[in-house]
């Protein structure tokens, strides 16, 4: 049998009442009492009820996302703020408030466990770039209500919600067959890129229903940067017969794969057509503007935020599941100019 509230007060030399004051965030409760009371928490895997302190002190109406806010981070994961802006537009609707913490993936579950031990939030949203192991165990463990943005790249029992990457590269090598393209190469993440993989698989999977599989040597793979892109690139183009169409799996990829192309003298997308994902940062700045794969990230966040309110009210409930609308944006990459 677990530890009770009991068990905390007498171990940490107080009474009952001290200890759901501590748990509650009362203001009454010296900051020293509150440390000594959550270590002998800790000590003694405490943890409170949710459901019991929810009908105690009522609901808190706030949903806490952990994610990363280091530097440069809305360049490097700009989809971040967009998943947020929907997820706070649709909380906000139905009465929630939403509060960002900067954590990364090595103090995440510290931080999880604190907001749970306190009650300081309804739910949380995790960025999936946060995320870990020891998290995963927490949340599963105390069932406490919560969504992953993304799905984690190992398996789980945590609820998550995430783009279908796989339908995306399905349609991304859909739409450069319709446009009648057949050689078709893929620049992307390394193996451990769980989106670039999955976008992968769906090129893959396109390409050989339509008979024209995609071809070993046409698939290269490194870091998504533009430095690699541009390096992956100029090895692809270093190898006869040229493709006629490249998907780069991410936009810092695509970047440096246009760097090439323009370094060797070929024309995009006369000489050769460039498609990539997701229309942020550089899709529209490029020269040209290339044609993408858009994916509406801002509606992912919208129907996270609905899951986590009703997770609030039934914390048992089961998430794992993709959302997709993903749609085609053609630019000039993969259009020719007309004569």
């Amino acid at each position: 049998m677990g530890a009770t509230i009991k068990d905390v007060a007498k171990a940490a030399g107080t009474s009952v009442s001290t200890v759901s004051k501590v748990l509650n965030g009362h203001y009454s409760i010296s900051e020293e009492t509150a440390q000594r009371v959550r270590k002998v928490m800790k000590e003694l895997n405490y943890y409170p009820s949710a459901s019991a302190q929810s009908i105690a002190k009522g609901t808190t109406k706030i949903v806490t996302v952990l994610t990363s806010l280091s530097p440069n981070t809305a360049f490097q994961n700009p989809h971040m703020f967009e998943i947020v802006a929907g997820m706070e537009e649709t909380l906000r609707a139905k009465g929630y408030r939403l509060h960002l913490r900067g954590v990364d993936a090595a103090d995440a579950c510290e931080v999880a466990e604190e907001i749970i031990s306190r009650r300081s939030a309804d739910a949380l949203a995790i960025h999936v770039s946060v995320m870990s192991h020891p998290l995963s165990g927490l949340l599963t463990k105390l069932r406490f209500p919560h969504i992953v943005l993304g799905m984690p790249n190992f398996e789980s029992q945590v609820c998550w919600i995430d783009n279908n990457n796989v339908y995306s590269g399905t349609i991304a090598a859909s739409y450069l067959l319709g446009k009648g393209y057949r050689k078709i190469a893929f620049i992307g993440g390394q193996y451990y890129d769980l989106g670039s993989s999955l976008r992968l698989q769906g090129v893959k999977q396109e390409l050989q229903s339509a008979g024209f599989p995609l071809e070993d040597r046409y698939i290269w793979l490194g870091d998504s940067t533009r430095a690699d892109g541009m390096g992956m690139t100029a090895k692809l183009l270093d190898h006869a017969p040229l493709p006629d169409a490249i998907i780069c799996a991410n936009n810092y990829i695509a970047l440096g794969c246009v760097d090439a192309l323009h370094s060797r003298g070929l024309q995009i997308p006369e000489d050769m057509a460039v498609l990539t994902f997701d229309d942020y940062p550089f899709s529209r700045m490029i020269d040209p503007p290339l044609t993408v794969v858009d994916i509406n990230v801002r509606d992912m966040g919208s129907q996270a935020g609905k899951f986590l309110v009703d997770m609030v009210r039934n914390p048992n409930m089961q998430v794992q599941t993709y959302v997709t609308t993903s749609n085609i944006l053609e630019r000039r990459s993969t259009v020719p100019k007309k004569k």
